[in-house]
């Protein structure tokens, strides 16, 4: 029998041994700056990233993987007899799940299945992870499939950035671009609407009040639905993100909360960001 293989992209960012448990094949973006071109997660960590982001007078820009990038994926996986679900970032912000789809035709198979995630980071992450666990229960590849789409369904992403002045830059801010005034000091929470592009969730003053507000969309937004698989995503706002899981932590019982981790964003995702992010995601009710 066929084996059912999660790809996903590299800005779910998920830790290695989740990648090696649950054999997740990854297909990196890149993070392109002056002549050099890296490899997102690969030859690019974030742990060497961010302090050069903070001190570069340029700031890089970002690409989606090539066709021949998932290509180089998709065929061993295929050349083994076994089928692909391939989970991506919002094709509301970036060209990948455009790639992938080119590469599916110029391979001319129906053995991969490309779903758009309609969000990134660890919302992408979970839909990637439910999938392979379902996969490895020996589940078919129509049903791995439908647990892929509902868990998409089930997925939420909230966040608070220090400064809106990367995602302006990278041109990534759609909707979010009416929230734009650092000058009062505003902490927009943004989050992925139904078409998977950025937008303003809302407003608040002060960075304390949007770490309060985050924990309270939260509460909403899961509501009756568990368990909750939370995962905080911070760059360079380790106690921020520590105290959101210690809240987190207060507000649900432990036999609620499936799974809590915290994570560093990924190098393609945190350049549109910049440092000081912190955010809520969680898959609810699977």
């Amino acid at each position: 029998m066929p084996k059912v293989v999660v790809v996903t992209d590299s800005t779910a960012y998920l830790p290695k041994n989740i990648l090696q448990e649950l054999n997740i094949q990854v297909v990196p973006l890149h993070v392109i700056w002056g002549d050099k071109i890296y490899k997102d997660g690969v030859d690019l960590k974030a742990e060497e990233f961010y302090p050069m982001l903070k001190a570069a007078k340029e700031l890089p820009t970002t690409s989606q993987p090539s066709p021949q990038e998932f290509i180089d994926v998709y065929k061993p996986i295929l050349d083994k007899g076994d089928k692909i679900i391939s989970i991506h970032i919002s094709s509301g912000i970036s060209g990948t799940l455009n790639s992938a789809h080119q590469a599916k035709e110029m391979l001319e198979t129906k053995d991969v299945e490309i779903i758009d995630s309609k969000s990134s980071g660890m919302a992408l992450g979970y839909v990637a992870m439910e999938t392979a666990r379902y996969a490895q229960k020996g589940n078919s590849y129509e049903d791995c499939i439908r647990i892929a789409r509902k868990a998409v369904e089930n997925i939420d992403v909230y966040f608070v950035v220090d400064t809106l002045e990367y995602l302006h830059k990278g041109g990534r801010i759609g909707g979010a671009s009416a929230v734009l005034g650092s000058a009062l000091d505003l902490k927009p929470i943004l989050y992925f609407n139904k078409e998977g592009k950025l937008d303003s969730f809302e407003k608040v003053r002060t960075k304390k009040k949007a770490m309060k507000r985050l924990l309270e969309i939260a509460q909403e937004k899961v509501g009756e639905k568990k368990p909750i698989h939370f995962a905080i995503m911070q760059v360079e706002a380790m106690e921020d993100a520590e105290f959101l899981r210690a809240e987190l932590e207060k507000m649900f019982k432990p036999d609620e909360i499936a799974e809590m981790m915290i994570v560093t964003l990924s190098p393609v995702i945190g350049s549109h960001t910049g440092p000081g992010l912190v955010s809520i995601s969680f898959l609810a009710g699977m």
